[in-house]
């Protein structure tokens, strides 16, 4: 796995920040909305709703290193003339790579949201039967 995310090139940076943002305000909101006095305030929703923004980064920024990367690839095929297909598919699958990460942490960061907006919305249901 680890040699999958050096492959990756310099498209690690932001999607490993996006990854270290999802899990920060996931644990942040966790915090908030379970935690002894959870409380469904507007801080709580601005956290909630940036995992899924910081998923949907991580979805481009995996899509714009696979583009760059196929180009790369086809650069080097075209520079070099004649190249066996395994090269080529082997360069493609390494220029993939990145939307499959890309992919795998706004999958992650959809479902931590649906989690966390669904309790929220409980939350703020409670809240609202309370002032009945």
């Amino acid at each position: 796995m680890m040699a999958l995310f050096v492959d990756m090139g310099f498209i690690r940076w932001p999607l490993t920040f996006s990854l270290m943002a999802v899990i920060g305000l996931g644990l942040m909101s966790v915090a908030t909305l379970f935690g002894r006095n959870a409380a469904a305030g507007l801080v709580a929703k601005t956290w909630v709703d940036a995992i899924l923004f910081w998923g949907g980064f991580a979805a481009i920024s995996g899509l714009l290193g696979s583009i760059i990367g196929v180009i790369i690839a086809f650069q080097s095929i075209e520079a070099a003339g004649e190249v066996s297909a395994t090269l080529v598919a082997g360069g493609i699958k390494v220029a993939l790579i990145s939307s499959a990460m890309g992919v795998l942490i706004l999958g992650f960061a959809a479902v931590l949201w649906f989690t966390l907006q669904f309790r929220w919305r409980v939350l703020q249901a409670d809240e609202m039967e309370g002032q009945l």
